[in-house]
């Protein structure tokens, strides 16, 4: 990738330097130190399971005991699990500012009890809901089962009283011998003994059902297990995934092997998760599949990835790392809009929007476009938002102009602009160059007086911590009205620009009122992949895609098209999504994809004319 910005570009990242040992450890706090030694114990049984694995191949069952007996002889991390204070002082730690409100259906946390605040914070986001029952679904860490999945029926001890097993739940899963075998593996099982006290703290009343998958486990195993534990996912259960992610790497290959984890649980790919590699990309490929299948298909329920950090933020010494990423569900897509945190930057793209023509009315009713940016900003929270601006902004629109120019009243856009917080503009289409040059000049100029920065054709930009570039697919007999992409060679420029990680290109292509990308899409978009784009995000279809794509094993990110924001049409040709875009510290990105009404049907309440119609 050279010096080229993009995810891929990420390695450039600088290490983190640990210094002495006596003045690392002099700025842990107290739980960071009695924690890192269960952290360190982790990082130690798993490397202990990857060496094994790689020179006896053909017996892993001998890793796996080396990483058993092991355990045994680690005496003081059982007792780690009874430190009440430490589980309270991530509690406390990770306490939201205000309550937030939402039917959370599942998470994903991490079992080192070094990242505790993170588990903390996954379990913040349900803690609003009542449940009878908590599934907790961890990997076999030591390889005590003898089935692809154990399970128990004893109860346990944690430092806030007994926490019940779902005795009724647990015999129907042991009923499937073959299936499912009893264990009394989860005495020193930290992907269970760590999340418990959390369960109990929370959810003082639940009843638990603790799973563990072995990693000789198959996809059929994994899909037979979705089967079972679906007539038990229902609305009073909580289903808790623990895992923890990229497993003894450098932290700059750790960061793309997380990147890669990302794009697949935003695509909901199961394929592709199953072509992730353990531990490289994550510790459980069974917990993340069945999570990723109930969710969708049981709840409807769409993740929102709300951490994601390494071991060396919470004080572990060493080169090479463990990480972790906490994911919140809900089939309520606003739910995730509201899990902000100081660890990341948050910020949103909008599809088609033009607000004239047949929209000028409408929004000129001070109440009619109060609702429609409340809609918008219900699931942006008011974030920056990046929209393709589809016409030329004009401060006195001269009489006359054709109906298929599309210009707009500049004091009418710019308020609603500014009032759903949009910083950037795409002008790297078709219609913003209708008026030809002066009226692109115009637009600029208005654009920069309001505060909102013009993205122009292949001109990279800084939005906080993300590089953005706006590029135009869509040609005409006249291309020089506008700038245009003429062939693949044109894109090599982009190679030779700078901008920060991620590189995210805002495409204007596609064929319209079609939501699925085509061959030549997909072949620029490899192009603009190996010139150092992370993240490709598509308008001009006025049809939104239907999912994020994670391409070549996760490397970038695809969406064909964002539809329609605002723009005067109607009917089920057209539709729209807001594409959510988390940056984290570290440097990769988490994305969800978010439908949204057609909010022209919203603002008028009535078929538009025929004669419109056909304009359009």
């Amino acid at each position: 990738m050279g010096d080229h910005g993009g995810i891929l570009a990420i390695a450039r990242i600088p290490r983190k330097v640990a210094g002495g040992l006596g003045n690392k450890r002099s700025h842990l706090s107290e739980a960071a130190k009695r924690t890192s030694a269960v952290g360190l114990f982790g990082l130690l049984q798993t490397r202990c399971r990857r060496v094994l694995r790689t020179i006896f191949a053909a017996a892993g069952t001998l890793c796996l005991w080396n990483a058993s007996s092991l355990a045994q002889i680690a005496a003081p991390v059982p007792s780690l699990f009874r430190d009440g204070q430490m589980f309270l002082s991530a509690v406390a730690a990770e306490k939201p500012g205000q309550a937030v409100s939402g039917r959370v259906t599942g998470i994903g946390v991490p079992h080192h009890l070094l990242a505790a605040n993170l588990i903390a914070r996954g379990f913040w986001t349900a803690a609003h809901n009542a449940y009878q029952r908590i599934i907790i679904i961890s990997p076999d860490h030591f390889g005590r089962s003898r089935r692809p999945f154990a399970t128990t029926r004893r109860d346990f001890e944690t430092p806030f009283g007994t926490l019940q097993t779902d005795g009724a739940m647990t015999d129907a899963l042991l009923a499937n011998r073959e299936l499912f075998g009893e264990s009394d593996l989860f005495d020193q099982e930290h992907g269970v003994e760590a999340l418990l006290p959390f369960v109990k703290y929370f959810f003082p009343d639940a009843r638990v059902a603790a799973i563990v998958a072995s990693y000789a486990s198959t996809r059929a195993d994994w899909d037979r297990a979705v089967e079972r534990l679906r007539e038990f996912a229902d609305d009073r259960t909580l289903i808790v995934q623990s895992t923890d992610y990229s497993h003894y790497l450098p932290l700059e290959t750790a960061i793309r092997r997380d990147q890669e984890t990302l794009s697949v649980i935003a695509s909901g790919n199961l394929d592709a998760l199953n072509g992730m590699v353990q531990p490289d990309h994550l510790d459980s490929k069974a917990a993340q599949y069945i999570q990723m299948r109930l969710q969708a298909e049981v709840y409807k329920a769409a993740a929102a990835v709300i951490a994601n950090r390494d071991s060396t933020d919470f004080g572990s010494l060493g080169t090479d790392v463990t990480t972790y990423v906490v994911t919140a569900y809900s089939p309520q897509l606003d739910t995730g809009s509201r899990l902000r945190y100081a660890d990341q930057e948050v910020i949103y793209f909008g599809g088609d929007t033009f607000v004239g023509r047949w929209f000028t009315q409408p929004l000129a009713k001070p109440a009619t476009a109060d609702m429609l940016v409340e809609r918008v900003l219900g699931v942006t929270g008011g974030s920056p938002l990046v929209v393709n601006l589809e016409g030329v902004l004009l401060d006195e629109p001269p009489p006359g102009l054709a109906s298929n120019l599309h210009f707009m009243h500049a004091e009418l856009a710019v308020r609603i602009l500014r009032s759903m917080n949009v910083r950037a503009v795409s002008l790297a289409n078709n219609h913003s160059h209708d008026l030809g040059s002066d009226g692109v000049a115009e637009t600029v100029a208005i654009l920069k007086r309001a505060g909102i920065q013009p993205l122009r054709h292949m001109e990279p930009t800084e939005l906080g911590g993300t590089g953005i570039i706006a590029v135009n697919f869509i040609g005409a007999s006249d291309h020089k009205r506008y700038p245009v992409i003429r062939g693949n060679a044109n894109l090599q420029k982009l190679c030779a620009s700078r901008a920060r990680t991620p590189l995210v290109a805002f495409t204007h292509w596609g064929n319209e009122f079609e939501e699925d990308a085509t061959p030549a899409q997909y072949q620029a978009a490899d192009l603009l992949h190996r010139c150092g784009v992370g993240i490709i995000i598509g308008a001009h279809s006025h049809r939104a895609s239907r999912n994020i794509e994670a391409r070549t094993g996760g490397e970038y990110q695809m969406l064909g098209s964002l539809g329609n924001l605002l723009f005067d049409q109607r009917g089920e040709r057209v539709s729209g999504a807001l594409l959510e875009l988390r940056r984290f510290a570290k440097g990769t990105v988490a994305t969800r994809l978010i439908p949204i009404p057609n909010l022209f049907e919203l603002s008028v309440g009535r078929p538009v004319p025929r004669a419109a119609a056909a304009q359009q």
